[in-house]
């Protein structure tokens, strides 16, 4: 019995691939194989450590410092927290930056979340030409900041040969002098126009995976369109929403070009958000360990808008919402 027993055990063996005198401890080829896979991020993660922490510690470091580029007998002076406690306290004009900043994110936000939404619910419905419209409603996000900003500033907003100034002196109202009496809403405007089509691609792909059964249902039942899309749609849509939300406020929270090419951050500091003051404190000023010490707050700051909106916009078990 034992021979017979020995044998079988054998012969399964061999059926299973595996060779009689192999060990029964043997490694499998499929964990071996997990093994090697493992250590293929390495050279990833090697890249973004050099492109992203590397130049945060060495901002870091610098903010640490009194470095004027000007006057380099001073030397590179260490002065420990001395720069942001200068910003905080002494600065009279970070705080208004900072509210700068902040009426520029809400604003321009604002205005792409309820742009994208009329655009999104527009462009999803059975239309002639849909795909055509579609195309030509991204190209405002496809253009370079820049180029969109000198068309705004030149072609549109212009108070002597702009479009929309032609076309209220037609009508024979004022023209404005839009980045001299109003910049830092005309800006706002100008960066909502561009972030409009990504607003408008997320939640329209949003749309689309909504059953049409749900939309059926809500007619049948004598739903009009606003209820529909305000009981149904909407909530339906949070996932999206919480995208560009999370997205347009990181992307938005860094406009430079814009307000570099229109205003430069002006009139006055009537415009000047944290990377554009940061950008002037660098290389109008030449305070190098100053405008370090924005720029590590700048990302302090985003870090926080992230995770704070991540956790209210995750799901919570009861357990964690009480």
């Amino acid at each position: 019995m034992s021979r017979t027993s020995s044998a079988m055990r054998q012969g399964r063996q061999i059926l299973n691939g595996v060779s009689p005198h192999t060990r029964a401890d043997t490694t499998p080829p499929a964990i071996s194989v997990r093994r090697r896979v493992t250590w293929l991020h390495i050279p990833a993660l090697v890249f973004m450590i050099i492109m992203t922490q590397v130049p945060f510690v060495l901002a870091l470091w610098f903010s640490l410092h009194s470095w004027n580029l000007l006057q380099p007998a001073e030397g590179f002076v260490f002065v420990g927290l001395s720069n942001y406690i200068n910003e905080f306290v002494v600065d009279p004009n970070f705080w208004p930056v900072i509210g700068h900043t902040a009426e520029l994110i809400f604003g321009a936000i604002a205005l792409a979340l309820i742009a994208g939404t009329i655009l999104a619910l527009l462009l999803n419905r059975p239309i002639w030409g849909r795909n055509v419209l579609r195309g030509v409603a991204t190209v405002p996000f496809l253009v370079t900041p820049s180029v969109m900003a000198l068309v705004w500033k030149n072609l549109m907003l212009s108070p002597n040969f702009g479009i929309i100034d032609w076309a209220l002196h037609s009508l024979g109202l004022p023209t404005i002098a839009w980045f001299s009496s109003i910049p830092l809403e005309s800006i706002t405007f100008i960066v909502a126009w561009e972030w409009t089509p990504f607003v408008m691609l997320v939640l329209l792909a949003g749309l689309q995976s909504i059953p049409n059964e749900v939309i059926e249902a809500a007619t049948v039942d004598g739903a009009n369109p606003f209820t529909t899309f305000w009981y149904i749609v909407f909530p339906m849509l949070r996932r999206a929403y919480e995208v560009a939300l999370l997205f347009g406020t990181i992307f938005i929270f860094q406009t430079f070009g814009e307000i570099y090419l229109t205003t430069s951050g002006g009139p006055g500091f009537a415009t000047n958000t944290l990377p554009y003051y940061t950008y002037q404190t660098a290389f109008n000023s030449w305070q190098i360990g100053q405008a370090a010490a924005l720029g590590v707050i700048g990302v302090i700051i985003a870090i926080l808008a992230a995770r704070a909106m991540l956790h209210f916009t995750a799901d919570h078990t009861p357990e964690e919402r009480g």
